[in-house]
Formats: structure tokens, C-alpha cells, sequence
């Protein structure tokens, strides 16, 4: 209906314009105000019409379904009438025609299969030469844009008026096709359009509803048809069965539904063929045919007269369906193991306090949970970057998995020797523009400000502890740091080992890329001082690949030359596929461990005269390790 705002403003300013400045332009704004008046009246009755229509399948189904009227509410726009099934139906006040808004009149009609079938101006409404059904078969709900034109569905119509013919036009199809109903909403000047047989100037689809009987609610519709809706007093049989609109049950088994039930005296079930029902306690208990049956009705409706006390009688209906039964599923094999999880987060920490007596210039850390081994800052922080000699940054997952991790000595202890550091740091987005971002969420705006223009202190590398996504769970997870090729200085991998010395299956763990090191594969290796990757790296190709290798040993004392029991690899890189997100790793081919270590494989084109060109870091989470029951 905006289209004809539009159409009417642009007119206004074309004449606006051809008449100049000295013109009296307050006839054109009093017809453009009109315009607008008559458009906001055609929404309104397109609008009131729809929801009218809805409102009378309701109540149609509401007397199909026998249920009763438990409140009526009224307001100044109308009446909200709330039945015992849960439905309610609005009643909004109608409108006369005074602004020139002719308007078909929509209704229902009972037939003599007992159903209610939609009119139109007094005339059947029918699709491919099928009536269309306003109820549910025995009070089902229909809906918009059911497939119900061969009358085995309910379907709520809708209306609408044509922007172009100004003709009300009806749909039976959830809007996907519109038909004219000959009903013309206004002239061409914006005069009363030409009325249906039955034509209604804009009124409302009923005309009446009145609450003084206490036994009832009589609505009357326009075209004078009045429903009596009975009410729910205390004198009445309350039966609501809680159940699908169709229920579904397998043949020849049982299903129970919950009853909602007050002031029942006396019963009666009627079923389908071939089905059985009974009632007790508040539960309706329904069994489907066997499906080995000479005779019997897949689908059907079951009946349930009530009686109360007082003589009252009410009928609750239930739609059922026999259908062939799901087979069973297998049942998973019980595993011989358990799996236990290390997960880094404070809430699962089971270790016994312990002192990193090395960091904050010899004054030491009690490590409580696992966020207190959280470094800050990222880049030099005194956990990681410490002048560590002779102690050094540990964590041991003791009374679960017993996994645990310290620093390697490759000529001191520090994180740029290699390790696994836990963290919590992350932020959406890696590329060059994303960079003073992040820094100044974890460093400050005024150190971005500080050093605008200098790398040394503004590089990716103070990022090292970050991940482009959250934690697999929870907020933390572990950033390793470390890579040995034929030129680096280490001497001694990262590891994680058993502090128990028992040799165990690690199931898996969740690993991902870190921003550093994607900014680094995307954009290319860069310059900025403290990166001492530097190489001929300048971005992703079809050729380039990067995966780590998982190096399982037998011996938790195995040094740096030992020769692994077994390897698995996982790929960071192929070509220009990059993992941006958790991937399970599984390690469970490594077989029976006494400790991992970690180490990078890369493609030609990654390295350099120096080595790997590309930061040695993933992050890793949720290491699940296998015990025997």
C-alpha cells in the first residue's frame, strides 16, 4: 500500500514545482492529506479483514472441539475470548465505510457434513471447484498456506487490495497466488468503489458479541449468523487432553497423554476401528491396531463424551495415527575406558596450590586456579618472560588427566624458548587494520597512542597469546610456542607428559590457529622489529601447506634425540584452506603414551636462509585422555 504514498507525493511535487513560489498550494496539501487518509484507511481494513478471518476459524474450531469460553475480555478496541483448549480469538471493534472503503464480505457457512466452509459475498469459496474448509477435520487448527484446497486441510484465507485495479483479492495459498474478487475498494477519484452482492462498506466481519447470558457467548456475524459459545463454570466438565494435533503411535503399542480434568461424573470413549482407549487418573491411554489386523482405521478420531455432576456434557476429541515404528537404534558398544578432559578452566582445577617463586623479580605467585598462570602482559609479561634459571613456568592437571607441561631449557626457560602457555586472549579479526585494536583492548588506547608508528612496540607479536575465536569451552585454553628445523636454536620441543609416569591413550584435543600467525599466512611476513621470522614469505599459495606432528614417546624421560614410538599430523595450511576455528585432532593413533611432543612441518615456499618464516604457534583445548575402567 506504500506504493500509492509514493506515487501521491511525487505528484505533489511535480505540480509543486510547475506552479512556482507564488502559488497557494493549500488545496494541494489538503488533497495530498487526504490521499494519505484514504491509503492509511485501505492498510487498516486489508489489516482488520485478515485478522477477522482468523479470529472466525477459531471460534469455528473452538465449536468443532466442544471446548468451552473461559473468559471474555473486554477493551475499548473489542473482546478477547479465551477458550478451555488454550486458543484465544481477538474481536476488534469494526469501522463503517465513511472513508470510501468498499470491502467483500467474507464469512463461514455449516454444511450438512457438520464442517464450516468459507463464503464470499454469500457464495461458496472454492479452489479448482473444492469448497475450502474454514475448521480442522473434528476441530484440527488450520493454518496460512496449507495445503487444504481438496478439503482435506482447514485453511485461514488472506486479502489484500490490488495497487494497481484497487480490487480486494484473495489468496488460499499462503500469498503465493492472488485471485480478484471483483470488489473495486475505491474509484479512481478515491469514491466508493462498487460492492460484491453481499458488499460490506469496510465493516467488520462481526457485528455483535454479547456476554449477558451466563451460559453463553453468542457472536453474531455481519451477514446475521450467530455461534453460542458455551461457558466454563463450575457446573461444567473440564476434559483438555495435552497432545499433538495428530498424534502419531506405533502400531500395535501404547502412548499416554495427560489430562487436564475437573468435575467429571460419567465418560464415554469412542474409537477408530481396531484402536483401543481407555482413561484413569488424569491420563488418556491410546493403542493402535497391530498392524497384522484384517480390519482396522489407520487414522482416526477418538471421542471422549464427559459428563459432569450437574448433567453438563462436553466432547474432547484427539486425531491419531497409526504408523510402522522406528527401529530401534543400535546400542553404542561400551567403551573400556573412561575419558577424562583437561579443560583449563578454574571450576575443573583439581591440582594442589603451588608457587612460581621466579616471577615478579623474585617475589613469587601462588597458582591457585588455572587463570592465575594467565600472563599479562601478552609480549614480556613476568610469568612467561622472567629471568627464569632455574625454575620455571609449570602446570600439572594432577587428580584428573595428569598431564603436565613445563618449559623447556633451550638456553633458559623463557616462553621464547618454546612452551605452553595457558590464556584466555581473544578478538575477532587479524588482518593489518585489526591490529592497534586488539592492542589497545589489552594494552591501553594510550599505549596505541603512545607509540603510533613504532613496530617495536606495536607489533603482532604482542598478541601472541590471542585466537580469532573464544575458547573451544569455557574461556581458556593453551598457546604453544615453538618449532625446531634445520636452523633455530632449540634444542628441546614443547611436550606434554604424565607427571605419574603412566603411559596413556590421549584421545584428542580441539586445535585452532592463532592471530599472529594468520595475520602472518594472510598478509605475509612482515619487518617489524622483535619478529625474527623474517623470510621470502608474502601470503598464501595453492602449494603451501603447514601442519604440526605429534611425536608420541614411551619413556617420560626420553631426552631431546630420542627416536618417537609414533606420529600423527594434522594440517594448519593446504594450499589456501587455513583452519580459523576449532578442529578435533585425534591423537588416539599415537597409542599409549608417556609424553607428547609438538613440532611444525612446512612447505618450501614457508621457509627461509633462516629457517621456518611463519610464527611456530596453535592454540589447543579439551585434551581428553583415555583411562581404563
Amino acid at each position: 500500500m506504500r506504493k500509492f504514498m509514493c506515487l501521491a507525493l511525487g505528484v505533489v511535487a511535480t505540480l509543486l514545482a510547475a506552479v512556482g513560489c507564488q502559488y497557494d498550494d493549500t488545496n494541494i496539501w489538503n488533497e495530498m492529506e487526504q490521499i494519505k487518509d484514504r491509503i492509511e484507511t485501505l492498510e487498516e481494513a486489508v489489516i482488520k479483514t485478515n485478522e477477522d478471518i482468523v479470529a472466525l476459524q477459531t471460534i469455528v474450531n473452538a465449536l468443532q472441539k466442544s471446548v468451552y469460553v473461559t473468559s471474555v475480555e473486554q477493551s475499548y478496541e473489542g473482546y478477547v475470548i479465551k477458550f478451555s483448549d488454550g486458543t484465544s480469538a481477538t474481536i476488534t471493534n469494526g469501522k463503517d465505510g465513511a472513508n470510501g472503503i468498499n470491502a467483500p464480505f467474507i464469512s463461514v457457512e455449516q454444511d450438512s457434513d457438520g464442517n464450516y466452509y468459507w463464503t464470499i459475498d454469500g457464495e461458496w469459496l472454492e479452489v479448482d471447484g473444492e469448497r475450502v474448509r474454514a475448521n480442522g477435520i473434528d476441530g484440527k487448527d488450520g493454518a496460512n498456506g496449507a495445503n487444504g484446497i481438496d478439503g482435506e486441510d482447514a485453511i485461514a484465507p488472506e486479502v489484500r487490495i490490488n495497487d494497481t485495479t484497487k480490487e480486494w483479492e484473495i489468496s488460499t495459498d499462503g500469498g503465493k497466488t492472488w485471485t480478484s474478487t471483483g470488489v473495486v475498494a475505491e474509484g479512481k477519484d478515491g469514491t466508493n468503489g462498487t460492492n460484491g452482492e453481499n458488499g460490506a462498506a469496510g465493516n467488520s466481519l462481526f457485528t455483535k458479541v454479547d456476554t449477558s447470558n451466563p451460559d453463553y457467548v453468542i457472536i453474531t456475524l455481519a451477514n446475521g449468523t450467530e455461534f453460542r459459545l458455551a461457558r466454563y463454570d463450575e457446573s461444567a466438565p473440564m476434559f483438555i487432553i495435552d497432545a499433538p494435533e495428530l498424534a502419531e503411535i506405533a502400531f500395535g503399542t501404547t502412548a499416554e497423554f495427560a489430562v487436564e480434568a475437573d468435575n467429571i461424573a460419567d465418560y464415554v470413549i469412542n474409537t477408530p476401528e481396531g484402536w483401543k482407549a481407555s482413561y484413569a487418573e488424569n491420563i488418556l491411554s491410546v493403542t493402535a491396531p497391530a498392524e497384522d489386523l484384517c480390519h482396522y482405521d489407520v487414522e482416526g478420531t477418538i471421542a471422549v463424551t464427559v459428563v459432569s455432576e450437574q448433567g453438563k456434557s462436553a466432547i474432547a476429541k484427539l486425531r491419531v495415527k497409526a504408523v510402522v515404528a522406528e527401529p530401534e537404534p543400535e546400542p553404542e558398544p561400551e567403551l573400556p575406558y573412561e575419558l577424562r578432559v583437561l579443560t583449563f578452566e578454574d571450576a575443573d582445577a583439581k591440582f594442589e596450590p603451588y608457587y612460581l617463586d621466579y616471577a615478579y623479580d623474585g617475589s613469587g605467585v601462588e597458582i591457585t586456579t588455572w587463570s592465575d598462570l594467565i600472563d599479562e602482559p601478552q609480549y614480556g609479561g613476568p610469568l612467561t618472560y622472567a629471568d627464569m634459571t632455574s625454575a620455571m613456568y609449570t602446570w600439572y592437571d594432577e587428580g584428573n588427566t595428569e598431564l603436565a607441561h613445563i618449559f623447556p631449557d633451550n638456553y633458559g626457560y623463557c616462553y621464547w624458548g618454546g612452551g605452553h602457555a595457558i590464556s584466555n586472549y581473544w578478538g575477532e579479526g587479524f588482518s593489518d587494520e585489526d591490529r592497534n585494536k586488539h592492542i589497545a583492548k589489552y594494552y591501553g588506547e594510550d599505549y596505541v597512542t603512545e607509540n603510533a608508528g613504532n613496530d617495536a612496540m606495536l607489533g603482532w607479536f604482542n598478541l601472541q597469546f590471542m585466537t580469532p575465536v573464544p575458547a573451544h569451552s569455557g574461556d581458556n585454553f593453551v598457546v604453544h610456542y615453538g618449532y625446531k628445523d634445520f636452523y633455530s636454536y632449540v634444542e628441546n620441543l614443547p611436550e606434554l607428559y604424565f607427571a605419574d609416569g603412566e603411559a596413556r591413550v590421549i584421545d584428542h584435543m580441539y586445535i585452532t590457529n592463532t592471530s599472529y600467525t594468520l595475520n602472518q599466512l594472510y598478509m605475509g611476513v612482515k619487518s617489524e622489529a622483535g619478529n625474527s621470522f623474517g623470510g621470502n614469505w608474502e601470503g598464501l599459495t595453492e602449494s603451501a601447506w603447514l601442519k604440526i606432528v605429534a611425536q608420541g614417546f614411551d619413556d617420560v624421560d626420553a631426552d631431546a634425540y630420542a627416536e618417537p614410538i609414533s606420529e600423527v599430523e594434522f594440517y594448519l595450511v593446504q594450499g589456501e584452506n587455513v583452519v580459523t576455528d576449532w578442529q578435533k585432532w585425534d591423537l588416539s593413533e599415537l597409542g599409549s603414551v608417556a609424553k607428547v611432543r609438538f613440532n611444525f612441518l612446512y612447505s618450501e615456499e614457508m621457509g627461509g636462509r633462516y629457517g621456518f618464516t611463519i610464527p611456530g604457534y596453535f592454540a589447543y583445548d579439551d585434551v581428553a585422555v583415555r583411562f581404563d575402567k
